[in-house]
């Protein structure tokens, strides 16, 4: 195939996303040295738009590594040595921070509480406030808000109203909500939200975000670094990285030009303004539902989540064949599934995104290429006639 045939590649995978032109080109700027007046002004900036995005008035920090790093962070600073974790899973995610306190179990003196629910089904509330009444030693609760893993949205609105009663501290991941569709920190009573760049906030994977509440920045102050059970870590420890962030500054090496061109792509959401990008969100989402109901696909989520949408391949459908000729002929990048403890759906579903830079156009042209490609691989299967996936689209949209 040469470059004249070669279709436009489109990015629909749910991280990383496209990253627009704007931000590209600030990346490809000199570097500067990190240490400077000229990088704490540019980092301060940063800090104020993320407050925004974040909606809220506490710090929120930027370390370097991946939404995992950040979220690891958060994880290991927030525990109190010595007490309990109710962790709430639904999908590959949610088990992660399971194994992440599986793994500090030791170091940190800690036990787990930990709620299972199905794949592709939210959060139960009332699990969790009987957790929390049967735990009054649980010092935090982690959840994830939307589930990439299983395209599922949890009433995270709900469970933090619980947390605010209790001594538990509320660790959302936020990773593929925040900047996607609404998640006001402060509102809802959040006590710390994390985030990763890779995804709403349309940078390449590098950063990852820590919003921190009140209860969560008391708390850091709280726990004695000496306590013997206590674990803090080094790079891990978001006290350094609060009191640097105190002086709009880092305490390791940060990627400078990540921190520069987040502030390009936090500037160009912002002046879209939030409420309109949740909207996009939404209703890319809402309209990509309605293709995937109009082609007789059956969806992977009860509680399908703003950011991600997923599907079931009909019977017959080859996973690593079908993306294959999605990216080769129609120049599509989409997700298939993950496996984990709770469900073995890979090559079994495919997920697309809606976040960040993307539009209806690219929705478009991806649920063309789904389409055809599955009338192709599963014929029979795939209801109404060609042209279906887009006209209940823009029906919906």
């Amino acid at each position: 195939m040469t470059a004249a045939t070669t279709p436009r590649q489109r990015l629909l995978t749910p991280g990383p996303t496209a990253v627009p032109p704007q931000v590209l080109a600030e990346m490809a700027l000199p570097i500067i040295h990190h240490r400077t007046k000229q990088f704490q002004a540019i980092f301060a900036e940063l800090g104020q738009q993320l407050q925004q995005i974040f909606c809220t008035k506490g710090p929120v920090l930027s370390i370097a590594g991946s939404g995992t790093t950040a979220f690891e962070a958060a994880q290991v600073s927030l525990v109190t040595p010595g007490s309990k974790a109710i962790t709430v899973s639904g999908g590959k995610f949610g088990e992660r921070w399971q194994d992440i306190y599986d793994a500090y179990a030791s170091a940190l003196g800690i036990s787990q509480v930990k709620i299972n629910c199905d794949w592709g089904t939210p959060a139960p509330v009332d699990q969790v406030a009987q957790a929390l009444k049967d735990n009054p030693d649980a010092s935090v609760v982690t959840i994830v808000h939307s589930e990439t893993s299983t395209a599922t949205m949890s009433d995270i609105k709900a469970i933090a109203a619980l947390t605010a009663k209790s001594n538990a501290l509320l660790i959302v991941d936020g990773i593929t909500s925040v900047g996607a569709f609404e998640c006001p920190m402060d509102e809802w009573g959040i006590d710390c939200l994390v985030t990763g760049s890779q995804k709403a906030l349309m940078l390449p994977p590098g950063l990852g975000y820590v919003g921190l509440g009140e209860r969560a920045v008391a708390r850091l102050k709280q726990i004695d670094e000496k306590t013997p059970a206590s674990f803090r870590g080094y790079n891990l420890d978001l006290r350094k990285w609060l009191k640097s962030h105190a002086k709009n500054d880092v305490p390791f090496t940060p990627p400078v030009s990540l921190i520069r061109a987040q502030k390009v792509a936090c500037g160009l959401i912002l002046e879209q303004g939030l409420p309109t990008v949740h909207a996009k969100t939404k209703k890319l989402a809402k309209a990509t539902l309605a293709a995937f109901r109009a082609l007789g696909l059956k969806l992977i989520s009860s509680s399908p989540s703003y950011s991600v949408s997923g599907a079931y391949y009909p019977e017959g459908v080859d996973d690593s064949a079908f993306r294959k000729a999605l990216r080769e002929t129609h120049g599509i990048h989409i997700a298939g599934g993950q496996d984990g403890r709770g469900g073995k759906w890979s090559g079994k579903i495919f997920r697309i995104s809606h976040m960040g830079f993307v539009d209806a156009d690219d929705t478009r042209a991806a649920l063309t290429a789904i389409e055809t490609e599955l009338r192709k691989a599963a014929a029979g299967q795939i209801k109404g006639e060609p042209g279906t996936a887009v006209k209940a689209f823009d029906a919906a949209y």
